[in-house]
């Protein structure tokens, strides 16, 4: 689906278990992203954090989607489902962010994410969405732009996920250190074919 883009958050937003209820945040709000790039920025690449702002998602929004929960945004790998408030995920508005809730399927899905929740191989939390243009503001600090999320057009699935790390920074392939050194700052331009693996990384078409 064109347009569609992924984040996903590990440390407190990472999906717990107990017994065969997996819960975590799909979304947390006001937290700043790893650094990441925007391709299709007019003035050329873009270097930006991104933060979600607490009034990105309300009740009215969930009230009419349709959001699946998954295994790494595999939509063959269903272990819950919320329809305009109703289904087997529960999901609720606080605080920290967007939490979701579900009790894994007895299938072999859901029996996966129970072992692999419950060892801790699987450790984040991830979520599919689309935003338009005017519901994002940019403001630029020092070398960095950073992007927030005012408002999300839609919320597509909430996913458990073996990497948040590089899920997280999956449109960046450097650090902010690397991003620094002094050999860095000279102008490349990218090749071709890394650019269409950022841009595949950015959005799902």
């Amino acid at each position: 689906m064109k347009n569609l883009e992924i984040r996903s958050f590990g440390g407190d937003a990472a999906p717990t278990i107990s017994e065969r209820t997996i819960e975590g945040y799909a979304v947390v709000f006001n937290q700043r992203s790893e650094v990441m790039i925007d391709w299709s920025a007019e003035e050329g690449l873009r270097r930006f954090v991104e933060v979600v702002s607490p009034t990105a998602i309300t009740e009215n929004l969930l009230q009419q989607s349709d959001i699946k929960a998954l295994v790494e945004h595999n939509r063959q790998r269903l272990l819950a489902r919320y329809n305009k408030g109703k289904g087997t995920l529960e999901l609720t508005i606080d605080e920290h962010g967007l939490r979701y809730k579900f009790e894994a399927p007895n299938t072999a899905d859901g029996d996966y994410a129970v072992e692999m929740v419950s060892r801790g191989d699987i450790e984040g939390s991830s979520f599919a969405f689309r935003v338009n243009n005017d519901d994002t503001t940019w403001a630029k600090e020092g070398k960095i732009w950073v992007r927030t999320i005012n408002k999300f057009a839609s919320i597509h699935d909430v996913t458990i996920t073996t990497d948040p790390a590089y899920s997280q920074t999956e449109v960046s392939v450097r650090s902010l250190e690397e991003m620094e050194k002094p050999e860095e700052r000279q102008e490349e331009i990218p090749k071709p074919y890394k650019v269409k693996i950022e841009k595949l990384r950015m959005n799902i078409h």
